[in-house]
């Protein structure tokens, strides 16, 4: 089973670098429709609750990024704690795109989820790749078992 565990990792470690591209690329679709959109004479863009939704989903992506990183040093080294870190990252890289995806569809409204607009192109994508290689809950209970053991 090593050598398959080994191809799981990578490819979940893959998807993981996927998810936080596309979480990124979605943020900056939704910054730029916020500059431009205009709502009671101003940028929504300038309206503290919409900078407040991207500066958290944004944290997101600013925390699962580095987990990527270290994931994919794991697999590239074998490190023994290479299925850890792959877990870590691909659990956070679906939880940023799904804060992501969230609020880039509150903040384009219903537009951002029409054939007019790609967000919901992007959306997809990315809801599949989150699901793909074991969702956020599936890699977290692996990494409680390796942190923990298994459950009694």
């Amino acid at each position: 089973p090593a050598p398959l565990a080994a191809a799981f990792d990578r490819a979940a470690l893959g998807t993981s670098a996927q998810l936080v591209g596309i979480a990124d690329r979605m943020i900056e679709l939704t910054a730029e429709y916020a500059r431009q959109r205009e709502q009671f004479g101003k940028p929504i863009g300038s309206f503290q609750a919409v900078k407040h939704l991207l500066a958290n989903a944004l944290l997101k992506v600013d925390f699962a990024r580095p987990a990527v990183y270290r994931a994919a040093w794991s697999v590239a080294h074998d490190e023994p704690t290479r299925g850890r870190d792959v877990s870590m990252a691909k659990a956070f890289a679906s939880d940023a795109l799904d804060i992501s995806a969230r609020v880039s569809l509150q903040i384009h409204g219903a537009i951002g989820y029409t054939w007019e607009h790609d967000l919901h192109l992007w959306m997809k994508k990315g809801w599949t790749l989150a699901a793909a290689w074991g969702d956020a809950a599936w890699h977290r209970r692996r990494v409680s078992e390796w942190l923990l053991g298994p459950p009694a």
